[in-house]
């Protein structure tokens, strides 16, 4: 009996043990369940955050990416615009610096080279007559064919305002490319046209961008015509002040100041050549009794037509000059002896078919004395050569008027006459 109960304790005892260890093992399922549950929640939160992650890094690359390209392109356009504004003053510089209009436009065609490396074109400025536009600088590939034309052949003269053509239509008649797009641009300064400048893109015509690419270019031509505008009237104002410094405001000639500049530097220039130049002094014979007898605007009269006469007469190289009053003086360089007697000789003769008129009355011929005087021979600074010069005329003076005489070997003194009267005065009428 005993053993069947202790057996019985046992069955229930692992009775009990069963059901503990299904409950645990039920507890343990579900609790595995619950846990795989939850990581699978997890898992499907983390893809999730990691998608959301993965598209947000995407987006602010995109961004950045996108930020840098503009930052880039703004750098370059910087760059651009640094490099333009740095040639402009440049060439600003360079045309304040000029001194010569050849000058002037080589400066404005290397910058131009240089702001439009693809392209051609000219600057045209009005003659002195206005009548006509001159190419005054040329450059690219393709330079205009017509070099000079009317003002009314160009649109942009004619209307006063940039002239763009992209296609066919609209072309000036001064244009004989007609497979190019242009743009005119007409070129002021205080209000004045002095021209205009063309430029011609090299590229044919033919994508939607023409117009986009043209409207780029004409905005950075604009400044460039108002710079080369103001360049080119200070240039020309420059010109006239220094005209006004060394021209006879009555003769048109030079004046003595430029007389002695130029001496010197002639003489420096025969000096190296190991060459000769002659000066002649010229003087009218008895131009005070034209100026008693016509009064002081016969007179002028005289020595305008004489200004005349000898810018008509004398060679590019040579350089005359009003000295003073009725005398006036000549640069021959180089010259020989023999050229320069030759040459004076002839304006002596020319001048005596002069005719000259005056408020509609005839004021009669003119003759004229000339004095001729070689350096090195008869002088070796500019202060002895035009004395001996002017011993020459005195000497021509002396025998009676109207000749040339070459000076000596050796100038004698001035002398008076035989009036008492220094020779200035006696005879230089």
């Amino acid at each position: 009996m005993k053993t069947s109960d202790d057996l019985a304790k046992l069955a229930a005892a692992f009775g009990r043990l069963a059901v503990e260890l299904k409950d645990s093992q039920d507890q343990l399922l579900a609790y595995g369940q619950t846990l795989e549950d939850l990581v699978s929640e997890r898992t499907n939160e983390l893809v999730k955050q990691k998608a959301e992650l993965e598209l947000s890094v995407g987006l602010r690359t995109s961004q950045l990416s996108a930020a840098n390209g503009e930052l880039r392109r703004q750098a370059s356009e910087l760059g651009k615009r640094n490099q333009e504004i740095t040639l402009f003053s440049k060439m600003n510089d360079f045309l304040q610096s000029s001194t010569t209009e050849a000058e002037a436009y080589s400066v404005i065609s290397d910058t131009v080279k240089q702001l439009f490396p693809m392209d051609s074109g000219a600057v045209f400025l009005l003659n002195a007559s206005r009548d006509m536009l001159e190419a005054t600088a040329v450059w690219g590939a393709q330079p205009p064919g017509n070099l000079i034309f009317p003002p009314q052949e160009c649109w942009a003269q004619r209307r006063g305002q940039v002239h763009v053509a992209v296609r066919s239509e609209g072309r000036c008649a001064h244009v004989t490319d007609s497979g190019h797009m242009y743009v005119c641009l007409p070129l002021f300064a205080q209000g004045e046209a002095l021209g205009v400048l063309h430029l011609l893109e090299n590229q044919p015509e033919h994508a939607e961008a023409d117009e986009t690419r043209m409207a780029a270019k004409v905005s950075l031509a604009k400044i460039l015509a108002d710079n080369v505008g103001l360049g080119i009237a200070n240039l020309k104002l420059r010109e006239l002040t220094r005209s006004l410094s060394i021209r006879d405001p009555l003769t048109g000639l030079f004046n003595r100041r430029y007389l002695h500049e130029s001496l010197l530097q002639e003489q420096h220039r025969t000096r190296r050549s190991q060459a000769q130049l002659a000066v002649v002094m010229i003087d009218i014979d008895n131009f005070k009794a034209y100026n008693e007898k016509f009064g002081h605007d016969g007179g002028d009269a005289i020595l305008r037509a004489l200004g005349s006469f000898f810018q008509q007469h004398v060679r590019r190289s040579d350089i005359c000059c009003r000295y003073g009053g009725e005398e006036f003086c000549l640069i021959l360089s180089p010259a020989t002896a023999a050229g320069a007697l030759e040459r004076a000789e002839k304006i002596r003769e020319a001048a005596m078919s002069l005719k000259i008129a005056h408020e509609h009355s005839d004021l009669g011929g003119i003759t004229l004395s000339l004095g001729v005087a070689m350096f090195p021979s008869h002088g070796q600074d500019s202060a002895a050569l035009i004395k001996a010069a002017d011993v020459a005329l005195y000497q021509a003076k002396h025998a009676g008027r109207n000749r040339v005489v070459m000076c000596s070997a050796a100038p004698p003194d001035r002398v008076s006459d035989s009036t008492g009267d220094p020779p200035d005065t006696a005879l230089r009428s």
